[in-house]
């Protein structure tokens, strides 16, 4: 999803919609969702209810096992905030040359995992983002902005820590390194384009991360703890702010072949340090690396399909989700 540092167009007006399909390489792979599974199905627990009832995001499987995953997510933002007040367009052209008014972000994730033994899976997550932004000067004059590439390759790994004998509470570390594949020097008109449209961080990023999974008969539940950490500047000496997300979810089994899902989504990112001396940040509050903190809160609905009926041999699963923002809480102009 769109980084919370991109800090122009959060109001409560912002959509976001999820679509993602997994494949597995094998027949008889677990299904979509990918945290390694280390026991097997317990005496007397029905097949259907031995499915991991996982929220949108996560992938399962067997040792062994090769998976494939697509996901396309789009988000659209419009207006700006102060704090959590609405700050108009007028407000900001009275200190800034430019104002950022909406702006769209596409990406499209390509995901390869493979679990080399029980316990113990990897993955690979490679992002290709579309980005544009429209702005209107203090002139009145309205322009966009457009940007394109490869984003950060995310390299994780799963890790099962403890898993309970009745399948019913599974803990698992989540993490991994991000590597600078994203450019951090997209341009417009020979002009360097401002933090919020760069397809990147820079430079590297920590990625460590906690999660549990709980279920009950057909009911599931979990949380997930995702810090970003970015390590050292990047070439234009700045360094992205370090970002914190909670995902706290529950899903209700429908049937044999549908779930519903109910995600809230929490995001805390922190300002720029440095700055790109490219950048005029009297331009346009974007340009402004002590103006891209925030904190937000998404409420995201969902819906898994399972093509098979949630069988022991499924190797397709698909996910709707959509959601918007419940909170937001952004560093002003």
């Amino acid at each position: 999803m769109k980084r919370m540092n991109e800090r122009l167009t959060r109001s409560s007006a912002a959509t976001m919609l999820g679509l993602s399909l997994a494949v597995a390489a094998q027949d008889g792979a677990e299904p979509y969702p990918v945290i390694p599974l280390a026991s097997p199905v317990p005496p007397g627990l029905h097949a259907n209810h031995a499915q991991r009832l996982s929220p949108p995001g996560v992938m399962l499987g067997h040792s062994g096992k090769w998976m494939l995953g697509y996901e396309f997510m789009f988000e659209r933002m419009n207006g700006n905030l102060d704090g959590s007040d609405r700050i108009g367009t007028s407000e900001i052209l009275q200190s800034f040359f430019a104002s950022p008014t909406e702006m769209r972000m596409q990406m499209h994730m390509a995901t390869l995992m493979y679990v080399p033994r029980e316990g113990l899976s990897l993955m690979a997550m490679l992002p290709y983002l579309v980005k544009d932004m429209d702005h209107v000067t203090v002139d009145g004059e309205r322009f966009k902005e457009e940007t394109d590439g490869l984003g950060d390759i995310e390299l994780r790994a799963h890790y099962t820590l403890r898993e309970s004998a009745d399948r019913e509470h599974l803990l698992y570390f989540n993490g991994g390194v991000a590597l600078p594949t994203g450019s951090i020097n997209e341009r417009l008109n020979g002009a360097r384009l401002e933090y919020p449209m760069q397809l990147g961080a820079g430079t590297v990023s920590i990625l460590p991360g906690l999660s549990y999974i709980g279920q009950q008969a057909d009911w599931g539940w979990g949380l997930d703890l995702q810090p970003t950490l970015r390590v050292g500047e990047n070439r234009y000496d700045y360094r992205l702010g370090d970002q914190l997300r909670l995902n706290a979810w529950a899903m209700r089994r429908l049937g044999e072949s549908l779930n519903l899902s109910l995600r809230a989504h929490g995001r805390r990112v922190g300002n720029i340090r440095g700055a790109d001396e490219a950048l005029d940040r009297e331009d346009e509050p974007t340009k402004d690396p002590n103006l891209q903190a925030g904190r937000r809160i998404d409420v995201l609905l969902g819906l898994n399909f399972s093509p098979s009926g949630g069988t022991a041999d499924e190797n397709q699963r698909f996910y709707l989700e959509a959601g918007v923002p419940a909170y937001q809480s952004l560093d002003g102009p």
